[in-house]
């Protein structure tokens, strides 16, 4: 049995109605199969900086960490400044094992929402994502892309709940099929 550990922040909670929920990992369970166990540690709110302040949690039997932050390193007021967010990058993934993992791009907010849009811009977003996208290709790591991956999505509003960031049943599962096929084509040659 393949065991993989979900690492990031909401997104990977499936935060839904101001709670944390098993959709995304009881989603990716039921697409990987029998054949693999899903853990999830991730931490609503969560930055890199967190992520490192857990690194205890993830399990050194962990045939695969996903990590997925970013998006909250992103935010204007509450993240932090990329040049840290890399230096994160780079602290997690010398503890975890470039070997062992797939890194996931902050999000994408829903740009028709004025009220998350006020955190985040498209220069900071292309910057945190490059930033990731640059780390992961260093150790070699597997990136996915959710900023391609929804930035062109026909009614984009209809990916998202309300306010503007975490995603309905409709997202989740646009990000959960982009992360089940990460995984398999890391962990099944």
């Amino acid at each position: 049995m393949q065991n993989i550990t979900l690492f990031g922040d909401s997104l990977f909670n499936g935060y839904r109605n101001h709670h944390d929920t098993t959709l995304i990992t009881a989603g990716l369970q039921q697409i990987l199969g029998a054949n693999f166990y899903v853990n999830n540690i991730s931490q609503s709110g969560a930055t890199t900086a967190d992520g490192l302040k857990r690194l205890s949690l993830v399990d050194e039997d962990s045939d695969l960490v996903v990590l997925e932050f970013g998006t909250n390193d992103a935010a204007s007021t509450w993240g932090i400044p990329s040049n840290l967010y890399a230096q994160n990058l780079q602290k997690l993934i010398t503890a975890i094992g470039a070997a062992r993992m797939i890194i996931i791009g902050p999000a994408y907010p829903n740009p028709d929402n004025s009220t998350i849009m006020q955190y985040y811009s498209n220069e900071s977003l292309t910057c945190y994502n490059q930033v990731a996208q640059t780390v992961a290709a260093e150790h070699n790591i597997p990136f996915v892309d959710l900023i391609a991956n929804f930035k062109h999505l026909p009614n984009i509003s209809s990916y998202y709940q309300a306010d503007g960031q975490h995603f309905t049943t409709k997202g989740n599962t646009v990000l959960i099929n982009l992360v089940a096929t990460a995984i398999n084509k890391k962990l099944v040659h």
